[in-house]
């Protein structure tokens, strides 16, 4: 953990290159300070179908949760959480210029009694 799951309206991903957002936000989430590397998880998936709003053809979005274990405070997830989505607007600056788009970030902590993991690149990053 943390891992960063970003959906987005199909027709995005031909105008803005996704895989260069996805290392954006893996470094904004380092440069927080409060999530490790080797957890870093950064995976954006296209969305083929949806319904936006009133439909309009040039409708898109970008959701982005932010998948976090327990320990950070109240503040932390807001200081991680804001500059998340200030990296988000940045990049999506331009769409925001015009009405036809949604940004949106969520996080969600969950809880280390329902989450089950193993993994090697912990230990190989430590060294």
């Amino acid at each position: 953990m943390p891992h960063l799951i970003i959906q987005y309206s199909e027709s995005l991903g031909e105008r803005v290159n996704m895989t260069e957002f996805c290392a954006v936000m893996s470094k904004v989430m380092q440069q927080t300070g409060q999530f490790p590397l080797a957890g870093i998880r950064v995976r954006a998936h296209p969305m083929p179908h949806s319904s936006i709003a009133d439909e309009h053809p040039e409708n898109a979005f970008v959701d982005i949760i932010l998948r976090i274990g327990e320990g950070r405070s109240d503040a932390q997830k807001a200081t991680a959480g804001s500059a998340l989505m200030e990296g988000a607007k940045s990049a999506f600056a331009a769409q925001l210029a015009h009405p036809h788009f949604a940004l949106s970030l969520e996080i969600i902590e969950i809880s280390k009694s329902f989450s089950w993991k193993t993994n090697s690149i912990h230990p190989r990053l430590k060294n």
